[in-house]
């Protein structure tokens, strides 16, 4: 079966269970069409529309996106804005001088030459590359969730020490 036949059958149906993961909540759309992207992107496509599981696994993939708070469609479309974005460490101050950014960002640096090579190297490809932590993931072969941690546990010792003025 081709992918366009499958979505002419089951574009409605897949329509239907994003409006009933979202509540009716007006990205339902956006969210079917970034779930159904995320189908197109794999290596396995035929195999999955042959197999029959492409319905179960759009659908899979719309919830996963839908419920978690770390997803890239979460970060990307409902994020409240006023919450610090992923890879920012700090709320930039307007009043903030130079200097006082300068300082930060030394004090970033030395504080991430005092971690073990592990976290300090992940934690730099991380944010040097502007990789999401699935995309890492998928690069390094370093599961997720360690990814997940190691990052959270660097960006959390950054904060306290940024934010107690430790510069």
């Amino acid at each position: 079966m081709t992918l366009e036949t499958w979505l002419n059958h089951n574009y409605d149906h897949l329509a239907l269970s994003a409006r009933n993961i979202t509540f009716g909540h007006e990205l339902a759309e956006e969210l079917l069409h970034y779930s159904l992207d995320e189908l197109m992107h794999k290596s396995n496509l035929q195999e999955i529309l042959d197999s029959g599981g492409a319905t179960f696994y759009t659908v899979r993939i719309m919830l996963n996106q839908w419920k978690s708070t770390t997803s890239p469609f979460y970060r990307i479309y409902r994020q409240p804005s006023d919450e610090i974005q992923e890879g920012s460490l700090c709320y930039e101050d307007p009043a903030e001088t130079e200097e006082e950014m300068s300082n930060k960002m030394k004090v970033i640096h030395k504080e991430l030459d005092k971690l073990p090579w592990y976290d300090r190297t992940l934690f730099e490809i991380f944010y040097q590359e502007g990789h999401t932590m699935s995309s890492l993931s998928r690069e390094t072969g370093i599961p997720r969730t360690s990814i997940s941690l190691t990052i959270n546990r660097v960006r959390e010792h950054l904060k306290k020490t940024i934010n107690n003025g430790n510069y």
